[in-house]
């Protein structure tokens, strides 16, 4: 029980209290007194139902209807991270796996598992798998198919190092959602793909040269 919640019993218990303490000193007395006093207490019970009984109430049915499902989805993310630390990636996979059983419209879980894939086990065709089978799984909302697409480009281009179809996938993003702001973020990441593709044909180009003037 919350600090807010033992805050708001307590006085509504004292309320009460006060209530009963006062109508014992003017039950004898007049019908008009009574009647004052019934007005007094009608109008602060009404206050107080308003200000700590209805907010209590509320808090309650929204616990209800959400807390439960909160709870196992922060306890699936908070040992999956732990698997993660242990080293153990593939019981990591399967508690992100369990989140997506529970919510397959939270496009977040399949990012993880196409992480772990990609980053700890060093598979990025078992990311793209992933990522590829849940983007064709449904029609997304536009945001969270461009998150999904994205992931998919990143997978591409910094585990696979295969550029062209990084850009591939960017320009499906730019195709799929123009005048948008992941178009405008793929033209972006499009920009960087080529300072990347320069940078290394400049590398090579230099190391291609040091190895010549050795060779001389």
């Amino acid at each position: 029980m919350n600090r807010q919640l033992i805050i708001r019993i307590c006085l509504i218990l004292l309320a009460v209290l006060l209530i009963f303490l006062l109508w014992e000193s003017v039950k004898d007395g007049s019908d008009g007194v009574k009647l004052v006093f019934v007005i007094l207490m009608g109008g602060l019970g009404g206050i107080l139902m308003v200000k700590f009984f209805i907010p209590w109430l509320g808090d309650l049915m929204g616990e209800a209807v959400f807390s439960s499902g909160e709870e196992v989805e922060q306890d699936s993310m908070t040992k999956a991270a732990a698997c993660i630390a242990q080293g153990d990636y593939k019981g990591a996979i399967e508690h992100y796996e369990k989140m997506l059983e529970d919510k397959p419209d939270d496009p977040f879980p399949v990012a993880e598992i196409a992480k772990v894939n990609a980053e700890r086990l060093h598979n990025p065709q078992a990311a793209l798998q992933a990522l590829e089978e849940h983007l064709q799984s449904k029609d997304w909302p536009v945001d969270d198919a461009a998150f999904i697409m994205f992931r998919i480009a990143d997978v591409h281009l910094m585990h696979r190092h295969d550029f062209e179809a990084a850009r591939d996938m960017l320009e499906q993003v730019i195709g799929n959602f123009p005048n948008t702001r992941h178009s405008a973020n793929a033209h972006h990441k499009m920009s960087e793909i080529e300072q990347m593709q320069y940078k290394l044909l400049m590398d090579q180009r230099t190391k291609a040269g040091s190895s010549g003037t050795a060779t001389a």
